[in-house]
């Protein structure tokens, strides 16, 4: 009798692997598969003095790529997702020609081609986790999607909602791929992060009517690197920022507050604070906005992103003290046709040069159809004289430049 119920608990566990594997072969065969690509001409140009004042030349390039990526379809809660990353170089244009652009490999201009993306996913009630290399949508550190390629992490996030109109995200993240994957790998950037990497914990609440919060804070593991023996301090030590954006349904028609602060605790020198309003709304087919940004104390860093309003275009992050004043304006004249036009006027702290400019920025987006889009950007950044004449003298790395863009977009 033991021998028949042993066999019997045998027979029904071969069936129950059977009928799971049979279930995991079919979330694999009814997964997804995605083509996000993207043709993509980029030219900048710089100024006479920056030519004579630092190593850097013009950088131009003509490439096509972008991201294919399978994600498998849910199994008890469980998802995988792998995707391939790519820019390669349609020519017309040389390698050296290519370096400085951000859609070729940063030193070489030699294209682009990864594992961007290779995770695992289980969520279970109001709970998410996932594990591996991923793109991250948070204030601090997104995914900075600006060029060809956005930037990714190997990353291990968990994600909660069981708090009404709240979602917490935590997070550890070790290496990424650099500004627009850029780097072609991905690197530990334990120089800036630490040799154990950064943590990090994200919020946002919804519970008042109207109102959007925002909350991040991300601090490194370990202030330290360790290099050929020899442990060094890093600059960093933290990285903060809140927003909160409020809708003013009784005022016109859009109109919204926005207010932001950020900051950065350093291991040597001042810390850095950030802080910045913005206000706009909808008067016929036009979206108006006006905004301020101002920067004291030392340099404000965010990971990987450009969270300031006053950064539309260049995204760098690293700001110098500074006071920043601006205004958008986005026209609609037609259906899948948007304007977008700014002007941000930026003015360097007292004995500061960098971070002192101003930039004339255009958007324009044309929806083709369901799966295609036309983008094009310009945009025209005019350093002062006293940043230009520190660039003469090869101290300043930043001075006029013209950026110009057309990307294709088609996905399916």
């Amino acid at each position: 009798m033991k021998k028949i119920i042993l066999s019997a608990v045998a027979v029904m566990s071969i069936a129950g692997a059977v009928q799971a594997a049979q279930t995991i072969n079919d979330s694999l065969k009814t997964g997804k598969f995605t083509v996000d690509s993207r043709v993509f001409y980029f030219d900048r140009s710089f100024s006479d003095q920056h030519l004579t004042g630092t190593s850097k030349d013009n950088a131009t390039a003509l490439t096509a790529g972008g991201i294919m990526k399978y994600v498998s379809d849910d199994y008890k809660g469980l998802k995988a997702g792998i995707a391939y990353y790519g820019s390669h170089s349609l020519g017309f244009y040389s390698r050296e020609e290519g370096v400085g652009t951000s859609i070729l490999e940063r030193n070489t201009g030699e294209d682009l081609a990864f594992l961007g993306e290779a995770y695992l996913e289980y969520s279970i009630s109001k709970t998410m986790f996932k594990f591996g290399r991923q793109r991250l949508s948070t204030p601090l550190m997104n995914d900075h999607d600006l060029r060809l390629l956005p930037s990714a992490y190997e990353a291990y996030i968990v994600k909660n909602t069981d708090l009404p109109d709240t979602t917490v995200e935590a997070g550890f993240v070790r290496r990424y791929t650099g500004f627009t994957s850029k780097d072609n790998n991905f690197l530990d950037n334990k120089s800036k992060w630490g040799d154990d990497g950064l943590a990090y914990i994200y919020l946002t609440n919804k519970s008042i009517e109207n109102l959007s919060l925002t909350a991040q804070y991300i601090g490194t593991i370990s202030d330290t690197y360790t290099d050929a023996g020899v442990t060094n301090d890093i600059s960093v030590a933290d990285y903060r920022y809140a927003d909160f954006a409020y809708n003013l349904v009784a005022v016109g028609t859009n109109t919204y507050l926005k207010a932001q602060y950020g900051g950065n605790d350093y291991k040597t020198g001042n810390n850095s604070m950030m802080y910045g309003t913005k206000i706009g709304t909808t008067i016929g087919m036009f979206d108006l906005a006006l905004l301020y940004n101002k920067i004291s104390d030392n340099n404000f860093k965010a990971v990987e992103a450009g969270p300031m309003y006053s950064d539309w275009q260049q995204g760098y992050s690293n700001y110098g003290p500074s006071t920043a004043f601006g205004g958008q304006v986005t026209i609609k004249p037609m259906d899948g046709l948007s304007i977008k036009l700014g002007y941000v006027d930026v003015s360097a702290d007292e004995n500061e040069v960098k971070d002192d400019y101003s930039e004339f920025n255009l958007d324009a987006n044309y929806a083709i159809n369901d799966i295609s889009k036309l983008r094009v950007r310009y945009s025209i950044k005019n350093e002062s004289s006293a940043a230009e004449e520190t660039a003469v003298a090869g101290t300043y790395p930043y001075v006029d430049q013209n950026d110009f863009r057309i990307i294709y977009y088609l996905s399916f």
